[in-house]
């Protein structure tokens, strides 16, 4: 999942220096400009940012109220602010912790110390928006033409799957697949067919003694569902959480 991130200032030139110390360290990020906050707050209306960075200089009351607001949202809605400056005075930096923002950066900094920083910030368990689940020998079929590859389900949500397989020299992954899994649960086996998906990213688990790819690890987002899929991966969740409710509660 890539982090959209978005760079407010009145400077284009420190948005290009930004941008590029972004791009230099965080590999998954996409990089969005504003030059003042009334843009910025058009960006964050039209579509969902992960976090925005924000210089004093391009910000007022306004825009600090409107960053109170993103950052209440739930968890999975909302965008993170992290302010930029090259003054140390503290007042400006507790007025924004008022606000909810708790994270500045005195620059210049290093590539590698924003980086962290937005690491931190920006997380990959804070940015899902539907739960992942996990079910011990969970298997899956990937079927793309004529071909059928076996895979092992390492995780799973409603919106997508995370499998590993052998690497098929006959798969092309950056193609679409028509995936079926099938989980053991509560001694009944329970099957979900028919999840057209397409691939978003891949990586590479072990390398033969030529570096081809041995065993890759495959994340697919699901683009079309089929009702009776829908109901059946609602079935399956709720048996994992209601497996997960007795945990703690055996005798």
């Amino acid at each position: 999942m890539a982090r959209n991130i978005i760079i407010m200032d009145s400077s284009a030139s420190m948005r290009r220096i930004l941008r590029t110390m972004i791009q230099a360290t965080v590999n998954d990020a996409v990089v969005s400009e504003a030059y003042d906050a009334e843009e910025a707050q058009g960006l964050l209306e039209d579509a969902h940012y992960h976090l925005v960075l924000f210089s004093r200089e391009s910000s007022g009351k306004k825009w600090l109220e409107f960053a109170q607001k993103r950052l209440a949202l739930p968890e999975g809605q909302k965008t993170n602010f992290i302010l930029f400056t090259s003054s140390r005075k503290k007042d400006y930096f507790e007025e924004i912790k008022r606000y909810g923002i708790q994270e500045h950066v005195i620059i210049p900094c290093s590539p590698n110390a924003l980086g962290e920083l937005i690491t931190r910030i920006c997380t990959h368990f804070a940015m899902r928006t539907t739960r992942r689940y996990s079910v011990p020998d969970a298997i899956a079929s990937l079927e793309q033409g004529s071909n059928s590859f076996p895979a092992e389900v390492i995780n799973f949500s409603e919106g997508g799957v995370l499998c590993e397989l052998d690497a098929p020299a006959q798969l092309n992954w950056f193609m679409p697949v028509m995936i079926n899994m099938e989980f053991n649960l509560d001694g009944a086996t329970l099957k979900v067919a028919g999840l057209f998906s397409v691939a978003r990213r891949l990586m590479v688990v072990e390398a033969n003694t030529d570096y081809s790819p041995r065993c890759i690890r495959l994340a697919y987002r699901f683009i079309s569902i089929p009702e009776e899929s829908k109901k059946q991966l609602a079935q399956i969740f709720g048996v994992i959480e209601k497996q997960e409710g007795l945990v703690g509660h055996e005798d």
